[in-house]
This record gives C-alpha cells, sequence and structure tokens, in this order.
C-alpha cells in the first residue's frame, strides 16, 4: 500500500498515502467514517480528518458521545489527494475498491457514517444526496445492494451492518440550504442523533 501506482493522476498530486486510522490492536470498530479523499492538511500530515471540515465532523460526533479511536474510525473512498481537492474518477474509485473492502472486512464496523455526496454515492448510487438519505431512513438503514459498488458489496452480502449519510462537513457544504429549506448541517445532526442511539442500545 505504501507504494501503490495504481492511479498516475493521484500518485502525481499527492505527497503521501493517507491510511485509515484501523489498527491491529482496535480490530472492531462499532462505527466507521468514510470520506471522499484526503485533503491538504490530511496530504501533508498523513492523518485523515485532520483538517477544518474533519474537526468540525469530530466534534459533531463527540456532541453525541463517540469519539475518535474508541468508537469510530476514519477511512477514505480513495487514499491520495486527488489535485486541486476535485472529486476521484470512476478508475480511481475502483482501483482502491480493493482497499477499502480490506478495510470494512479488518475493521467490522455495526455501522458505517458516509460524509459527503461522493461517499455516498460509492455506497448508494448515483442521485441526489438527500434522496440516499431519505431512502436510508425508509430502509432502516439498510443498504440496496444493487445499487452498491461491486468492489464493496461482498463484505454487506453476508452482514446487517447500517449506513447512515450525512453532508460533507466542510463550512460551505454545512451551511448550504437542503431541499427541504434547512440547513445541511441540521440534517447531519439528525442522521447522528439516530446512530448514536443505535449504540445506545447495546
Amino acid at each position: 500500500m505504501f507504494f501503490c501506482a495504481r492511479c498516475p493522476a493521484l500518485c502525481a498530486s499527492r505527497k503521501q498515502i493517507v491510511l485509515p486510522d484501523v489498527s491491529d490492536t482496535m480490530r472492531h470498530l462499532p462505527l466507521l467514517v468514510i470520506g471522499e479523499a484526503p485533503g491538504a492538511d490530511e496530504d501533508v500530515q498523513g492523518r485523515g480528518f485532520v483538517g477544518r471540515a474533519g474537526r468540525t465532523l469530530h466534534r459533531l460526533l463527540e456532541s453525541f458521545g463517540l469519539v475518535r479511536w474508541y468508537q469510530y474510525g476514519c477511512a477514505n473512498i480513495v487514499r491520495c489527494r486527488p489535485e486541486g481537492n476535485r472529486r476521484p474518477t470512476a478508475e480511481e474509485i475502483w482501483n482502491c475498491g480493493d482497499y477499502l473492502l480490506e478495510t470494512l472486512e479488518r475493521s467490522e464496523p455495526e455501522a458505517i457514517l458516509l460524509v459527503g455526496g461522493t461517499a455516498t454515492s460509492v455506497f448508494c448510487g448515483s442521485g441526489p444526496l438527500h434522496t440516499h438519505i431519505v431512502d436510508l431512513r425508509r430502509g432502516d438503514h439498510q443498504l440496496n445492494l444493487d445499487l452498491c459498488h461491486p468492489r464493496l458489496k461482498p463484505f454487506f452480502e453476508q452482514r446487517a451492518v447500517r449506513v447512515f449519510a450525512i453532508p460533507h462537513t466542510s463550512p460551505l457544504s454545512w451551511n448550504r440550504n437542503a431541499p427541504d429549506g434547512r440547513k445541511w448541517s441540521e440534517w447531519a445532526k439528525e442522521e447522528v442523533r439516530v446512530l448514536s442511539a443505535v449504540f445506545a442500545k447495546r
């Protein structure tokens, strides 16, 4: 993994590969948070979710009693920063898919939190983010495997893992209005509230 060269464009733009924070000593995770790709801060530090958007996410989760490295770990759809923070291409997502599958199998999460439209579309198919959030709610937060990325489908075929989705936590996305007129941040709080209640009942 440290020498992966599957995606020439990502190899050219990255400073380093940003690995998920799932270690051998923390094999099982109640929750795995999955975002799109490392940003500039993550690329420099070699750790995911450490920039402004990441800190916003951690504050939100901590406000509901979820603490990184204890209740949850973090990963991305792709492990290298795309130039200019562009969205990863379908080929790049495919190339990194088996690494993400390995992370899922290694951490065995009981629930997954998808952050942003790109990460959500990989698991839930194309379409607007708010539609995916509503569909997940209606389906008791179970994936429609017909829409899930084929690289990741094997993980869910024999597991009942609950999947939640929230908007990207960057200030630009966070403060935009959702289709119902509320801020996206309010939608995110609702989803994390339901997510935290799942673990409170264990």
